[in-house]
Order: C-alpha cells, then structure tokens, then sequence
C-alpha cells in the first residue's frame, strides 16, 4: 500500500480531537547536532507540514508526536534510525524522538523545539539555513497530540 494511502486509511481509522490533519506536502527537517550527554554529533529530525488543518498562514514544526502511522515511520527510520519512540522522564509519557546513537539517551523536543536558536526555532537566516530538507513525501498525517508548534521558517 502506497504511503498516503495507508495514511488516509489510519486519518479515517483513528480520527479523534486529540489528533490533527496534516495535508500534503509534508517535509522531513533535520541538522547535525551534539547530544546532551555524551557530546557525540547526532542527527536531529523534525516533520515540517505547511499545511495544518486549522491553522492557516504558519508552516508548523510539529513536536510530541505519539503516534505515527507505520509507512510515516519507515520513511523517516529509513532515513534516521535513531527517530524513535521513547519514554521521556520530563513529561512522563512516549513520544517519537531523536536519539543518540552512542549512548542511546533522547534529546527532548523542548528542547530542540522551544528555546530561541534550538535547531527547530531559528531565530536568523543562519539558523534556518543550518537546517536540511528532505524532498517531499506527498502524504497525509496524523500526530498523535495536539501538540503542534509553529514556526515560519
């Protein structure tokens, strides 16, 4: 099955008021960046969606997602292994995020979302340009939370 089909089927399957409607395009964003830990350089992903149901004119960088549908994930797993579903002590629940590959430790989407100059909030040209984008996957989404924070990039 074809990802945004598979996708459309899990909208249709799982839609609830806790879940957001990302159309297409939808991009993958990431950089290289030092784990908090051990300092080892590690990939950092995010999902950029330009188009958010209910929330127009923003490009959203969405963060706390706890679930995906299972083609989603492959394409970003295929790309950074490391993007995975962990247990984080800071919020108390699971979400998908970025891992070292060294020491195994999740660097947190506050902090790599929230803070002013993290790599998903740039705060000048630099910092965004910092950032690289994946082609497109032209599919539909689901985020397990509504949970989506905004940024124009």
């Amino acid at each position: 099955m074809q990802p945004a089909a598979e996708l459309c089927r899990y909208a249709q399957d799982q839609m609830d008021e806790d879940r957001l409607t990302i159309d297409p395009p939808v991009y993958l964003i990431g950089k290289m960046y030092s784990c908090w830990r051990c300092r080892t350089k590690m990939p950092v992903v995010a999902i950029l969606a330009p188009k958010v149901e209910g929330i127009a004119g923003e490009v959203c960088i969405l963060s706390d997602i706890t679930e995906l549908p299972e083609a989603v994930l492959a394409y970003i797993q295929g790309r950074v292994p490391t993007f995975k579903l962990k247990f984080s002590k800071t919020i108390g629940q699971k979400y998908f995020a970025s891992t070292c590959p060294k020491c195994g430790v999740l660097s947190g989407d506050f902090h790599l979302h929230s803070e002013p100059g993290a790599p998903f909030f740039p705060t000048d040209d630099h910092e965004a340009a910092s950032l690289y984008m994946t082609a497109r996957f032209p599919v539909e989404f689901m985020s397990g939370r509504r949970s989506v924070w905004g940024a124009a990039i």
